[in-house]
């Protein structure tokens, strides 16, 4: 699920009302209300944004909260409740392509706010735990799709990472990963198919042969060494099936 929830623009009561939603649902995200939003000139980035954090550290459900700012990208969601009157700072952020939930009173606000074509969530008050457990999880899913791609150059992107399969090459962050063949083709094979698991078996036979001297002992030594070039504290693309053989983590 996202890592951080971020509310932006909406009053005390509401506020208040869907902090209590979330925090009893959410308890693996870290709730945040927002006073101030800057968006980074779209010619540097259309997916980031820098949120002001309210200095509510006596509220008693949010004890993670804290004052400074946070930059947010995909793994972050923003519930925004739009203004009554007209303003071209919430258009432009409603326009953001991060994973965004509306909230609104009237249609004719979010016809102000929301450009043509825009796809977002909505929800509108009273809050009902049901609707927003909802919302949230469709724009968990399709953020996660978003962040899955496979162009016509035959590069996979997923998150941060990136897969060309013409070069033979992997980046993380922009930087090389140097890999072996089956190391490359092992990633490929599971990047493909996000969510997925494979045997060790099926992993030897896609990758290797069935004769293959070394048996699926030879699966879990290359899936060791993939992940000391890939993984850290902050990601975890890989996932071990107990007793039946590994995955992509589809919730990157």
């Amino acid at each position: 699920m996202f890592e951080n929830i971020f509310l932006i623009g909406f009053g005390v009561r509401a506020e208040d009302e869907l902090i209590k939603i979330l925090v009893d649902n959410y308890k693996e995200s870290k709730i945040f209300c927002v006073s101030d939003f800057y968006l980074p000139d779209e010619k540097i980035t259309n997916s980031i944004v820098n949120y002001k954090i309210k200095n509510d550290e006596s509220h008693p459900l949010l004890k993670n909260n804290h004052h400074g700012e946070a930059v947010i990208n995909n793994k972050d969601l923003s519930i925004i409740n739009l203004p009554q009157v007209y303003s071209i700072e919430y258009r432009n952020l409603v326009a953001k392509k991060i994973p965004i939930i509306i909230s609104t009173q009237t249609f004719d606000c979010y016809d102000l706010h929301c450009p043509e074509g825009n796809n977002n969530q909505i929800i509108t008050t009273p809050f009902i735990d049901s609707d927003i457990n909802i919302k949230i999880k469709i724009t968990h899913s399709k953020n996660n799709n978003q962040n899955i791609t496979k162009n016509s150059d035959n590069i996979i992107r997923i998150s941060e990472l990136s897969i060309d399969s013409n070069k033979y090459e992997v980046k993380l962050n922009e930087k090389k990963i140097n890999l072996t063949f089956k190391e490359l083709e092992l990633l490929k094979l599971l990047a493909s198919n996000p969510g997925r698991v494979f045997s060790r078996e099926n992993l030897l036979k896609n990758i290797w042969d069935y004769d293959y001297y070394g048996g699926t002992r030879t699966v879990d030594v290359h899936v060791r060494r993939l992940r000391t070039k890939i993984e850290d504290h902050k990601y975890n693309f890989i996932e071990t099936i107990w007793n039946v053989g590994y995955k992509f983590n589809e919730n990157i």
